[in-house]
């Protein structure tokens, strides 16, 4: 009996010890591996546009894919705009680095989180095109690894001919290719481009919701810009970057006499839209730049060239600002006049009604606006008069609800959209 008891006490004691063990093993082998995306994302800090691709994207990932691990790959950021997205996505890894075609990176905790990626994600933006040097890399590493790779929201504006023929056996490897415009998708199709999904797909700034409107309201108060009594009109101009090394199509280091024509049609049709808008309503304007350079030019070419009646209506946004107050102000706004898109997309994001006064010379993402129900508010600002751009903005004052049904309809457009592109990433992840 001394013996039998012994045993079945040896038995229990081995039972607490190895049973949890046991257990833990066999729930751990029923559950599925936890699935992780690395978004590269972050381009510039200059430009609340691409601060907001961030969010944007990472607010769609963490609704329609909760059970996902997110690595944030920040291209630039500042301790400004690092502390907004923590805040705003405490759960997100954000790692920095760069990122060879072999797939090495020159620091561990980037290179671990490149390789426990399921899913490499490349965020909105238009870097395939002949502007530039595309980040061919990446698909390289992605490839050499063995890793699928998806282009989210991106515009495609063209490769040299002699070059389309390679970038569409590159780009086919992709794993699923998202165009925010329909223009880019058709001319992917046309190159020859392959990817088991091709589809329109809308920037990822349109999810954006981050906001400080502590600070905007401060700010929008101590200029006396009263909520929903103030519109804002954004100024993209053919100027050089600040601090900018090298000269682009877009950002011209020396700008030419076609250069400077340009300049002055914008500005002065910019000018005019806001000397009707303030004479006949007698609200105000707020100069709001999407990118920090043209606080500047705003104030030379614009402000300073207002007539004295409207000058006192005006108010020019200076110094540059986040993403997130950026956005708390277009909330506030009657409607958000921009020929910068991003400032049109944030302003949608938050129920603004909006208008793009696009130049052709800046791309093929203009169309993004058209794709998603509003072409009545798509305007070409190198030929359209003026007056159509008044009587457009002037009919949204007068009936803000038939406006705010716009915005509604386009937005639930591009939300049903990213919804469907996030289940086709979900998808993606099943099979690794």
């Amino acid at each position: 009996m001394a013996y039998y008891s012994q045993f079945h006490h040896r038995l229990f004691l081995a039972l607490i010890v190895f049973l949890p063990l046991f257990l833990s093993s066999t729930t751990d082998a029923s559950e599925p591996r936890q699935k992780t995306i690395l978004m590269r994302s972050g381009w510039q800090t200059v430009n609340i546009g691409d601060i907001g691709h961030t969010p944007g994207t990472l607010r769609y990932l963490e609704t329609y894919l909760p059970d996902v691990r997110v690595i944030l790959w920040l291209h630039k950021t500042t301790d400004e705009i690092t502390a907004m997205l923590r805040k705003r996505f405490p759960k997100v890894q954000i790692v920095q680095g760069r990122l060879n075609a072999r797939g090495k990176a020159n620091n561990p905790e980037f290179q671990k989180a490149f390789d426990e990626a399921d899913l490499f994600l490349y965020n909105s933006g238009m870097h395939f095109n002949q502007f530039w040097p595309p980040p061919i890399y990446i698909i390289e590493a992605c490839t050499v690894t063995k890793k699928p790779f998806c282009l989210y929201g991106q515009s495609f504006d063209g490769f040299a001919p002699e070059d389309e023929e390679k970038m569409s056996k590159l780009l086919s490897r992709a794993a699923a290719i998202y165009t925010r415009d329909v223009e880019s998708f058709y001319y992917l199709r046309k190159i020859g481009v392959a990817s088991p999904s091709l589809a329109f797909g809308p920037d990822g700034c349109f999810g954006t919701d981050v906001r400080d409107d502590e600070i905007s309201s401060a700010w929008l108060k101590k200029h006396d810009l009263k909520p929903k009594e103030f519109i804002t009109v954004t100024l993209r101009s053919n100027t050089p970057k600040i601090g900018a090394k090298k000269s682009t199509s877009m950002n011209p280091a020396n700008p030419s006499k076609e250069d400077l024509a340009q300049n002055e049609l914008w500005t002065k049709k910019l000018r005019a839209v806001i000397t009707s808008w303030v004479r006949k309503t007698k609200k105000k304007v707020l100069l709001a730049p999407e990118v920090n350079k043209e606080i500047l030019h705003a104030k030379t070419m614009i402000f300073d060239k207002l007539p004295a009646d409207v000058k006192p209506y005006v108010v020019n946004r200076d110094p540059f600002w986040n993403v997130d107050e950026a956005a708390s102000v277009y909330a506030q706004a009657i409607a958000v006049v921009s020929m910068e898109p991003h400032s049109c997309i944030l302003a949608l994001a938050v129920g603004t009604p909006t208008m793009h006064l696009a130049s052709p010379r800046h791309g093929l993402k203009r169309w993004m606006f058209r794709d998603i129900g509003l072409s009545e508010w798509l305007f070409n600002i190198d030929v359209d008069p003026s007056s159509q751009f008044t009587r457009a903005l002037l009919k949204i004052d007068a009936n803000p609800d038939l406006a705010k049904s716009k915005v509604n309809r386009s937005m639930h457009t591009v939300n049903t959209r990213s919804k469907e592109m996030m289940g086709e990433l979900k998808e993606i992840l099943n099979q690794q």
